[in-house]
């Protein structure tokens, strides 16, 4: 039965999904029944979905039939860099491509902290690069470098990759345009943020005798308290554990602990009371900020924070994972505490001490691109639109080959294959958030097997901004961003990682911010903002 449904799979998947088409048939049940004289009109619709679909099959076709089977080459991160087993992974997606699309494809996998360098190198120099992910590279900055192929170009996504669109909510896609242009897509995951989340190990925990277990309520995965318990909890691992680091700092960790809207996708223009107001403010001058910086820099001087903190490039996960550190802050959501234990490849105990919100930023933050400078933009389409829409493709990406990285379990489950570990697993990717559509993939033990529904409810129901759906096109003060981002480069780490003191460090900054033009990049900012305000009816 397996075997039949794959087959009927399989069929759907190159006559609807591979090919472009997420209508083709919804409404046309043939313009004849061998047997009838019954016949159903075409709507103008079905037609342009058929036409669209014969677009994709003549590509595919016509690959085919060259003889030269093109390479699709498609770039992300994930934490720890290429994997030993990539080569193999790659080779059983290519070999499934081929055979649906006429297109073989390459990963080029990069840790996170080269992955900036990196990409943008390659794709600065004109290296094939035709798929790629905008995550730390910042999406408008790839715009108003021509990195990125407006996806609407010649109907290009309408034709060759419309079961892109049938996966999600309009309103996610229209995130992502910046200017009107649809340069970028979202991945199907977690769209809001639990903030100030901290996860801690829970052998740490259990060493200085802490009580999480009783404090879980109604079935939560995180433990609901503030920031002042978990500063008594750190002084207390500090004392037991003198010789490891409490805490891990790391960048983002600011955007997800202070509930700000950072417009448009940067830190120059943000809105402080974003499910309230639309009036945008200085985060940096905000209370808000030097709050955080305070926190940070007690941390800091009470020795939770490694030294080399601030020159460090290794993720916080890794840290935790080698023992070198017990915690750091993260983003909650459902399911997190699974993620944040296998990324860690030990128990983790989750906290969180704000709300659920979900910013104006956050669907657009890390979108799925095409490169302007592709030779073949309707097979990278093609192959993006598979990824987001093949089941068989996206297990490949999220979690590797059946039997060798994971097996199934009874309950419906996957778990690591027999001796395989986080630890030594050929392909273990632990950023499957980034990955284009996670939600079609076999889902990890440890999750309820009604995981994304209930992701769904928790993107629904969290504090949202006013501002969700606003981008920016930051062309016009290109000039002022690049020295402000010289300023943040120059001291916002040191204070958000707490080796500046707060009192002599922000207005120092600010002083450089305003010198370097933050005002005039606000103000460009918010006349965009109150443009889409009133085109949107948003007040």
């Amino acid at each position: 039965m397996k075997k039949f449904l794959a087959v009927l799979l399989s069929l759907a998947i190159v006559m609807v999904s591979l090919t472009g088409c997420g209508k083709s048939g919804s409404n046309n049940t043939g313009s004849k029944d061998t047997g009838s004289k019954d016949t159903v009109s075409s709507t103008p619709e079905d037609t342009a979905s058929t036409q669209e679909a014969d677009a994709g099959a003549k590509a595919i076709a016509d690959r085919k039939a060259s003889g030269k089977i093109p390479t699709v080459v498609m770039a992300f991160m994930n934490w720890s860099g290429s994997p030993a087993g990539l080569e193999r992974i790659q080779g059983l997606i290519s070999d499934y491509t081929e055979e649906k699309l006429g297109v073989s494809v390459e990963l080029e996998i990069l840790d996170f902290a080269s992955y900036k360098q990196g990409l943008t190198l390659m794709l600065s120099s004109g290296e094939q690069v035709d798929i790629f992910n905008a995550i730390t590279l910042g999406y408008t900055s790839s715009i108003n470098n021509g990195y990125c192929l407006n996806l609407e170009d010649d109907n290009l996504i309408q034709t060759y990759g419309a079961g892109i669109l049938n996966t999600m909510d309009p309103s996610y896609v229209n995130a992502c345009r910046v200017g009107g242009a649809l340069y970028g897509l979202p991945q199907q995951r977690d769209m809001a943020i639990g903030l100030g989340g901290f996860s801690i190990g829970k052998e740490y925990l259990d060493g200085i005798g802490y009580d999480y277990a009783s404090q879980y309520k109604d079935g939560d995965e995180v433990i609901y308290t503030d920031i002042n318990t978990i500063s008594d909890i750190y002084a207390k691992l500090h004392a037991k554990y003198p010789n490891l680091y409490v805490y891990a700092p790391q960048e983002a960790t600011l955007g997800q602990y202070v509930k700000y809207d950072a417009l448009g996708g940067d830190n120059y223009g943000v809105l402080l009371d974003p499910e309230n107001s639309l009036t945008m403010n200085d985060l940096w001058g905000s209370e808000q900020f030097k709050n955080y910086c305070e926190l940070m820099y007690q941390w800091n001087q009470a020795g939770y924070i490694s030294k080399d903190a601030l020159t460090d490039d290794t993720s916080a996960t890794a840290q935790v994972k080698a023992g070198t550190a017990m915690s750091y802050a993260t983003a909650t959501k459902p399911g997190i505490r699974a993620q944040e234990t296998g990324l860690c490849g030990r128990d983790m105990v989750i906290f969180q001490t704000g709300d659920d919100f979900l910013k104006s930023s956050a669907v657009a933050t890390m979108p799925w691109c095409i490169n302007s400078g592709t030779k073949d933009p309707e097979a990278a389409m093609q192959v993006l639109n598979a990824f987001y829409t093949d089941p068989y493709l996206s297990n490949l990406l999220c979690w590797g080959q059946e039997g060798t990285e994971y097996t199934k379990t009874e309950d419906g489950h996957i778990n690591f294959a027999e001796g395989v570990t986080a630890a030594n697993s050929e392909y273990y990717n632990n950023v499957n958030w980034l990955m284009p559509n996670q939600f079609i993939a076999e889902i990890w033990d440890g999750n309820p097997l009604d995981i994304w529904d209930r992701m769904a409810s928790f993107n629904k129901d969290s504090v949202k901004s006013k501002a969700l759906g606003f981008s920016f096109d930051n062309s016009s003060v290109s000039t002022e961003y690049a020295v402000l981002t010289n300023v943040y480069n120059e001291y916002a780490f040191q204070l958000m990682y707490g080796f500046k003191d707060p009192a002599t460090g922000i207005p120092e900054m600010l002083d450089k911010f305003k010198a370097a033009g933050l005002e005039t990049y606000m103000k460009a900012k918010q006349t965009a903002h109150d443009e889409w305000a009133k085109t949107n009816g948003v007040k």
